[in-house]
């Protein structure tokens, strides 16, 4: 598709923009939200009062709120730009900071996190999670923590909520609700304590499901469905990537 929007409400402080097809855009403007841009094949020129950058494929440029920019392209061949506005106002609650009017960084999964949120085979908990992260590792923090002592109860007790939960739509909200701490402190602790995401867990969890309901000789498109995966085709790229075979092959060569 030339152009995708990702606007989700479970997402509220996140938009973004994917066009295949870069216009010019040659007018001074600025946003009030964080603007994070890439391009995926060329340059983009962006133009500031002050100073121009020649973006690269290898290269991110964030903008801060209110600072007047505009873009033009240095080659014709020049395609695939991704958009992304941060809410500037939830980034502090998170206690997240941008100081800086602009600044460029190497690219460093901005793409993928594009790439995930535009896509229809990705949980909202994956896109949660993943977008949290980008922020962690691309704005200064400022937050405060726990004892160590309550945070090491806390990290098990949230993967005893997601043993019980994770057939469910749950997402890090919910989570981070429920035992009273921040989204960012949530995915920290539990990486930090598992060296997994939470959404990885979640994946994990349900594919050994998948994998007991394959033992019953249950059809695979309804282990699918049973299992929390969008379709089949969800599935057996889940479950080759944790058993390096398709959930038929499983099933063929345990039925056999």
């Amino acid at each position: 598709m030339s152009i995708q929007v990702f606007k989700d409400s479970r997402l509220p402080f996140v938009e973004l923009r994917y066009l295949k097809v870069i216009p010019e855009c040659t007018k001074m403007h600025l946003h009030d939200e964080v603007t994070i841009t890439a391009v995926e094949v060329g340059e983009l020129n962006i133009i500031f009062n002050d100073e121009n950058y020649h973006l690269t494929p290898n290269e991110i440029m964030i903008i801060n709120q209110n600072i007047s920019h505009c873009a033009t392209l240095n080659d014709t061949d020049s395609k695939g730009c991704f958009v992304l506005y941060l809410d500037t106002a939830y980034l502090k609650e998170l206690a997240l900071e941008f100081k800086a009017p602009y600044a460029v960084q190497t690219q460093s999964g901005f793409i993928t996190l594009c790439k995930t949120l535009l896509s229809q085979q990705h949980s909202m908990i994956e896109k949660q999670e993943e977008t949290l992260l980008f922020c962690m590792e691309s704005f200064a923090q400022c937050d405060t923590t726990s004892s160590e002592e309550r945070m090491d109860e806390t990290v098990f007790q949230i993967k005893a909520y997601l043993d019980e939960h994770y057939l469910e739509d749950i997402d890090l909200p919910s989570i981070a609700q429920q035992f009273d701490i921040t989204e960012i402190h949530c995915i920290r602790l539990f990486k930090n304590r598992f060296g997994i995401p939470v959404h990885s867990y979640v994946l994990n969890k349900r594919v050994h499901h998948a994998k007991a309901l394959l033992n019953q000789n249950i059809p695979i498109v309804e282990v699918a469905l049973q299992s929390g995966f969008f379709d089949q085709s969800h599935l057996n790229r889940s479950f080759k990537r944790i058993f390096q075979m398709t959930p038929k092959q499983f099933q063929k060569n345990l039925l056999s």
